[in-house]
């Protein structure tokens, strides 16, 4: 890398007093989320999202930006609520987190900009997408247990 094309990728643990009061002021922040646990919807390295904070409480359906005990920053979807905290998902896993608390919430995702285009979270193609995320959850659970099965017959 030479010195007129310098990286100036920060690390989320640095930006989150930024992040935060941003927030906490009314405004919202984008990012580009890095992993693939949210295919097909965000593509990491192409698509990025915005976060704005909560007005409300989170919804099934909503997706969450959060930090886990462990430090680790999350965005995935609400699944569903116990007495636990939000059972948490991301939409390219069947793996589900119970016990995200209130406190851990930085963000909700109010946007999705993919390709160049922003896409709401209130728009209707993305609603419908939503709602067809527990039949691909499913499908990704099946595939699962069929590679798992396939593997166990091979060897």
């Amino acid at each position: 890398m030479n010195e007129n094309n310098k990286d100036y990728t920060l690390r989320l643990e640095a930006m989150l007093p930024v992040i935060e009061e941003k927030l906490k002021s009314g405004g919202s922040v984008t990012f580009g989320p890095h992993g693939i646990s949210m295919l097909p919807l965000i593509r990491q390295g192409k698509d990025s999202v915005t976060i704005s904070a909560l007005k409300e409480k989170p919804q099934k359906g909503d997706v969450i930006f959060y930090r886990r005990a462990d430090g680790q920053f999350v965005l995935h979807r609400v699944v569903g609520q116990d007495s636990r905290g939000y059972i948490m998902c991301g939409d390219n896993q069947f793996f589900l987190e119970h016990g995200i608390k209130e406190n851990c919430i930085i963000g909700i995702m109010t946007e999705v900009i993919r390709d160049g285009k922003t896409i709401s979270c209130n728009n209707k193609e993305y609603l419908r997408y939503v709602r067809r995320l527990p039949w691909r959850r499913m499908k990704i659970r099946t595939i699962h247990t069929l590679s798992k099965i396939k593997k166990k017959i091979l060897h």
